[in-house]
């Protein structure tokens, strides 16, 4: 039996918002008493977004294929974490980097007009997941799409990228660890947020996050792609 998102009771004929198609209600009324919250939070992501939601929770379910490579990757991680070595590829582009001979299996062929000989330095490592990625990779149109590509300039840590904590800054749908997104707190700079001060809480609090007292973005905005786009 499916509950009401707004007031919790068993609905025998569950209603459906239209745009989103997940959140259940029991009555047009208590659709609407919810409607100014959910469509600046669930009611964000089109209809087509929450499907793709769905699959990628079946396909990366607990058993499924994607979760034993899941696991193995993270294994793999966990393992450099604790004995970090210096790495001869970008972990964003997997090219190598400069001074690196090529691997056994791989031919140079500087014939090929794709070919690219290496990426230069290693130029950014997170002293805490061990991620290493060259320049080229920390430019914004190198990041993917979201939802099927994971951004190669952000690390592998889900609360900061390599180092810089993500609750000091304005919202943006790259942050995160490549798989899951950062909404948690946040308290960027009022002036150069982005964001009004309507937006931000009266009273300054703790950050759960860092720890700092700070005003804090209001929750309705935690999972703004960017500033201004729900």
């Amino acid at each position: 039996m499916r509950h009401c998102s707004v007031c919790k009771i068993e609905c025998e004929k569950p209603l459906r918002c239209s745009k989103c198609q997940k959140t259940i209600y029991c009555s047009a009324d208590c659709q609407k008493v919810d409607w100014k919250v959910h469509k600046r939070s669930v009611c964000t992501k089109p209809a087509i977004l929450h499907k793709v939601d769905k699959m990628m929770k079946k396909w990366g379910g607990p058993g499924s294929t994607m979760d034993t490579i899941n696991k193995m990757e993270q294994m793999a991680w966990e393992e450099r974490r604790r004995n970090p070595i210096p790495v001869s590829k970008c972990d964003g582009c997997l090219l190598r980097f400069c001074g690196t001979p090529p691997d056994e299996d791989e031919e140079d062929d500087e014939d090929d007009e794709d070919y690219v000989k290496d990426v230069g330095d290693a130029f950014k490592r997170c002293t805490t997941c061990d991620y290493t990625i060259c320049e080229n990779c920390t430019h914004p149109d190198m990041q993917g799409v979201p939802y099927f590509d994971r951004p190669p300039g952000t690390c592998r840590c889900l609360k900061s990228n390599f180092g810089e904590s993500y609750c000091l800054s304005s919202p943006c749908y790259l942050h995160g660890d490549g798989r899951k997104p950062y909404h948690g707190d946040r308290h960027p700079d009022v002036a150069s947020s982005g964001y009004g001060e309507d937006a931000f809480e009266a009273e300054e609090r703790k950050c759960r996050t860092c720890g700092v007292i700070a005003r804090c973005l209001k929750k309705e905005h935690l999972k703004d792609a960017v500033p201004g786009m729900n």
